[in-house]
């Protein structure tokens, strides 16, 4: 599905039957057999529209004749019952003499809130302003994402501190996956966009370099946070196995005062189970003085280990 928009004088767009100048071509989730026709319609090669929807590729700036091409990654939310809440999806963002071409393999709620109306002050027919707008949209989302991610890793530490259970450890570690995903693109994003603006075709005026220092500063946070929840997580992570670790010790240390504390009576009983005679084996009261010792000998050690409070 390939759907084109160009702004009014007032920012709204209006969609349009074929590509115009000044334009803005949003194909949704082409399929392959559909590729040439979306390039065609739109006069851009069928590379640059092919290459952004694979879920491998990774960021970098392409030039062909008057074409530019920018590939950043951006943070994908993924469906409930995913192990890992966040990975990141290749956007294309192409630029030509006579548009602007977002390509994406997935429908992209970036894209969506461009094509609603809800980024204000996206004019297609200023290209390099509405490229920006774009990589500030997408740093803004990295940001509304780690906050997500954040408002996880709150909820699975109040968890853990119930009980820690191998579902909350497992949480805990695929967050940390979204968070190295994160990293690791926010990062090439990062380089990306400084290769940009040393692009001799990319032209921006003083308005456009107020815009793009606004997107770089904002993938800059992004970049600093995440990499903030990244280590604050391993910490944490650490935290709470040495939390297990000291728990395991304290409950073997209590068993293991239970074990000799209770080895008395065992002893003294297997002692005198033997077949061959022993000291006062046929007293009288033999039974009840061998259990009265071996009582106060377990009462007197239980009382040492708690004063040593070995539990």
């Amino acid at each position: 599905m390939l759907n084109i928009y160009k702004s009014d004088e007032k920012g709204l767009l209006q969609e349009q039957s074929e590509s115009v100048l000044g334009s803005w071509g949003h194909p949704i989730e082409p399929a392959e057999e559909e590729l040439h026709y979306v390039a065609s319609r739109l006069g851009v090669p069928v590379d640059f529209i092919r290459d952004p929807l694979d879920a491998n590729e990774r960021p970098r700036i392409e030039k062909n004749e008057n074409n530019l091409l920018l590939i950043i990654n951006v943070p994908l939310k993924m469906a409930d019952g995913e192990a890992v809440p966040y990975r990141t999806v290749p956007i294309g963002i192409i630029q030509t003499s006579d548009l602007i071409v977002t390509i994406c393999r997935v429908n992209h709620p970036i894209l969506q809130e461009v094509s609603k109306e809800l980024v204000k002050q996206f004019y297609t027919n200023m290209k390099t302003h509405a490229f920006l707008q774009l990589l500030l949209v997408s740093a803004r989302y990295y940001l509304h994402s780690l906050d997500d991610i954040n408002q996880k890793i709150i909820a699975a530490e109040k968890e853990i501190q119930k009980s820690i259970k191998n579902s909350e450890v497992y949480t805990l570690l695929n967050i940390n996956k979204s968070l190295g995903f994160f990293t690791k693109a926010l990062k090439i994003n990062l380089v990306m966009m400084q290769k940009l603006v040393r692009v001799p075709t990319f032209y921006m005026n003083k308005e456009d370099e107020k815009w793009m220092q606004a997107a770089l500063i904002e993938m800059q946070q992004a970049f600093d946070t995440s990499e903030i929840f990244n280590t604050n997580l391993g910490n944490l992570m650490d935290a709470y196995s040495a939390a297990i670790e000291n728990n395991l010790s304290a409950v073997v240390k209590v068993l293991t005062a239970f074990t000799v504390i209770g080895n008395f009576p065992l002893v003294i009983a297997a002692m005198y189970g033997m077949n061959f005679p022993l000291p006062f084996q046929d007293g009288e009261y033999a039974l009840a003085v061998l259990m009265s010792l071996s009582l106060v000998m377990s009462l007197v050690t239980g009382w040492i280990f708690y004063k040593i409070r070995l539990f």
